[in-house]
């Protein structure tokens, strides 16, 4: 019996020994791409598929356009990515496809809507010049609207680069509408921003002569508006002599009323620092009556141009202003605006 006991008690003792914990389970290393990534998947290849379809139901053809134009408008970065994804997929045909969907519709929404929004503007014109085909589309799309598109903040910057890459006729028929609507367009706060960039890059020369020419015959208008002064400002820093003679010539006879404003004290000072054109602005003045040129000199604008007359001006013409204004020096010497005036005059003075 002892020795049945001493078994027993073996056995409880073995039993009582804890097993060691089951190893743990091994994470499989393959995981499934998130569902995001599946449904970029599924919204590019349902955008290509209908992109690439030749044979569109009227639905379906609703439904492409929105998409795209969703896609276009998108601030998303997933949506701008899979935007270049799906052009980089496209042959030459099915760019002009995209195209002559995009701009389909009688009114052109879709095409405007994408034109006119920041990041559809941006994606828009990376569809420029990629196909001729593709652009015939384009340019007709922006023709037919060309003063809406040209006066849009974002809509204006698919014409200007469509007329840095389109084809030479293309860019022809752009740069008649832009002659045909120049002074129209330099009025407009966001047509005026174009047309500048037009005049100051050198990529659009072939629109240098006409567009100055249309500046230049309307340049009296243009001096007296907020937005258009200041393309008359560009044309004169960018223009030949030509040019410049042109607008001097146009606001002939209105010099001495444009000097008191501050846009037109700039446009006057540019043709008078030339020496074949500031002749033009010294007549007017000493043809002005005295007390216009007294009041001129010391007007807030306007003292301006006339201290510079006096520096950059010799021979006949600036011993006439000289002669003109020595009478009036003691009234030029108190004005704050005419000190420098007075200081110019008054070394000349024979005693």
């Amino acid at each position: 019996m002892a020795n049945n006991d001493s078994f027993s008690m073996s056995i409880k003792q073995e039993n009582t020994t804890v097993p060691p914990p089951a190893p743990p389970r091994e994470t499989p290393t393959g995981t499934p791409p998130p569902r995001e990534a599946n449904l970029a998947d599924d919204k590019n290849q349902s955008l290509l598929n209908l992109l690439r379809s030749t044979s569109l139901t009227p639905q379906e053809t609703e439904t492409c356009l929105g998409s795209l134009a969703n896609v276009m408008t998108s601030s998303e970065d997933s949506d701008d990515a899979l935007f270049q994804e799906v052009i980089s997929k496209l042959s030459g045909i099915e760019l002009q496809r995209m195209a002559a969907l995009l701009t389909s519709k009688p009114d052109d929404r879709y095409f405007l809507e994408i034109a006119r929004n920041k990041n559809g503007s941006i994606r828009l014109q990376k569809l420029l010049g990629k196909s001729d085909d593709a652009d015939i589309f384009f340019v007709a799309a922006i023709l037919r609207n060309f003063f809406n598109v040209m006066t849009d903040e974002h809509a204006s910057h698919v014409a200007t680069q469509g007329m840095r890459v389109f084809g030479i006729k293309k860019k022809f028929a752009m740069r008649d509408q832009i002659i045909s609507h120049a002074a129209l367009l330099a009025c407009d706060q966001y047509g005026s921003i174009a047309l500048n960039a037009i005049i100051r890059d050198v990529a659009f020369l072939y629109c240098s002569t006409g567009l100055f020419d249309a500046v230049a015959s309307n340049a009296l208008l243009l001096s007296n508006d907020a937005y258009g002064n200041i393309v008359v400002q560009q044309v004169l820093k960018h223009c030949s002599l030509h040019s410049t003679r042109n607008i001097g010539v146009s606001l002939r006879g209105h010099y001495v009323e444009l000097l008191f404003t501050e846009g037109g004290r700039y446009i006057v000072e540019k043709i008078l620092g030339r020496d074949e054109t500031g002749v033009l602005v010294m007549t007017e003045l000493l043809e002005c009556g005295s007390d216009d040129l007294v009041r001129l000199a010391t007007s807030e604008y306007g003292h301006f141009v006339v201290e510079t007359a006096l520096k950059v001006t010799r021979g006949f013409l600036f011993r006439g202003l000289v002669n003109k204004l020595k009478p009036f020096l003691p009234l030029l010497r108190t004005s704050p605006q005419s000190i420098t005036i007075a200081v110019i005059l008054e070394s000349f003075v024979t005693n």
